[in-house]
């Protein structure tokens, strides 16, 4: 993953300074500024007994989420290379970050 700085204009991202990524390249681009609240918002939590009730009675019946050996392995592995890049790149994602 490239971390890439930029601002809107126009509704346009520019990015601050050139990248070397081609044409076509799709990206995400996640922004900055402060978002919705995931999840229920603190004021909507509900209060009196039956809503807390009828809300644990809902989340009793969410089934447990249970992976295989296969996808327990895939996920280890890919923290694990997520985790060499990490080290491999964290000096060059922080250059100039305390200057």
């Amino acid at each position: 993953m490239t971390i890439l700085q930029g601002i809107i204009q126009d509704g346009v991202v520019r990015l601050s300074l050139p990248t070397d990524l081609p044409n076509g390249t799709e990206v995400t681009v996640l922004a900055n500024s402060p978002s919705k609240t995931l999840g229920i918002p603190d004021d909507e939590w509900p209060s009196d007994h039956d809503a807390v009730a009828q809300l644990l009675a809902r989340m009793d019946r969410v089934e447990p989420f249970e992976l295989t050996p296969e996808e327990v392995a895939e996920i280890e592995s890919w923290r694990l290379r997520v985790k060499q890049h990490t080290l491999v790149t964290q000096n060059t994602v922080i250059d100039g970050l305390f200057e």
